[in-house]
C-alpha cells in the first residue's frame, strides 16, 4: 500500500484524540488508558494516520465535523506531514508514553507528569499546529546533516 499523506483535517483530529485520551487516562489515573494509548498510535505508525484507527472513527462523522473542525487554509501548512515527520511524531508519542507506562510500576507521579505534559502539548499542536515533534524532527534532522558535513 503506498503512502497517503492525511488531510489537514485528520492530522488534526488523530492530535485532538490522542490528547483528549490521555488527559482522561490522567484526570482519571487509569493506567490502561495509556496503554491503549499506546496500542492506538503502534497501530498507527504500522498503518499511517491517513489509514489509521483515528480515521476509522471520524469517518462516519467527517462531513458534519468538517465544517467545526476543518483548518483553514491559512493554517494548512501547519498540519501538513511527510511520511518522515508522521513515523518521528509518532514514535516520540510511543517514545513517551511507553515510558509513562513503564515509570508507572515505581514512581506513579512520574507517570502522570509525563501524561500531563504529553496531553497539553498535544492539545497545543492540534490547535494551533504547531508541534514539538516536528522540531524535534527539524532538530535531528539538522543535527544529522552537520555531522555530516564535519565528516
Amino acid at each position: 500500500m503506498p503512502y497517503s499523506v492525511p488531510r489537514p483535517l485528520h492530522v488534526k483530529w488523530n492530535r485532538l484524540f490522542n490528547s483528549a485520551l490521555m488527559i482522561c487516562a490522567v484526570l482519571t489515573e487509569r493506567v490502561e488508558l495509556l496503554c491503549f494509548f499506546v496500542g492506538l498510535n503502534a497501530v498507527t505508525l504500522l498503518i499511517t494516520i491517513h489509514w489509521g484507527p483515528t480515521r476509522w472513527l471520524i469517518r462516519p462523522f467527517e462531513k458534519p465535523l468538517e465544517k467545526w473542525f476543518d483548518v483553514p487554509e491559512a493554517y494548512a501548512r501547519s498540519y501538513a506531514m511527510t511520511a518522515a515527520t508522521e513515523r518521528f511524531e509518532i514514535a516520540l508519542r510511543l517514545l513517551f508514553a511507553s515510558l509513562a507506562v513503564a515509570l508507572y510500576f515505581c514512581c506513579p507521579l512520574m507517570t502522570w507528569l509525563i501524561a500531563v505534559v504529553m496531553g497539553i502539548f498535544m492539545l497545543i499542536s492540534t490547535f494551533f499546529g504547531f508541534c514539538l515533534s516536528a522540531l524535534g524532527f527539524i532538530a535531528a534532522r539538522t543535527f544529522k546533516e552537520r555531522c555530516r558535513v564535519r565528516r
